[in-house]
């Protein structure tokens, strides 16, 4: 059992520096190398960058949730 938790607590890992690569910050970020920051001209934040935070929030929430059941398990 604890190494399927731990085989996702890897993968929510991985998937949230990604996510945190894929936002666009001053400087633009890796999103605006994909035609992210085009939107953010015109309209502020655009749809995309919310919904791209909103999933990393719950990543984030997944492996924290990982990581408690690792440390009582462990």
């Amino acid at each position: 059992m604890i190494y399927v938790i731990s085989f996702f607590h890897v993968l929510f890992c991985v998937a949230l520096v990604a996510m945190i690569l894929l936002h666009s910050g001053k400087g633009g970020g890796l999103s605006s190398s994909m035609g992210g920051g085009m939107g953010d001209t015109f309209s502020g934040t655009t749809v995309m960058e919310k919904n791209l935070t909103r999933l990393t929030l719950i990543v984030l929430g997944l492996f924290a949730f990982t990581n408690i059941i690792l440390i009582f398990m462990g």
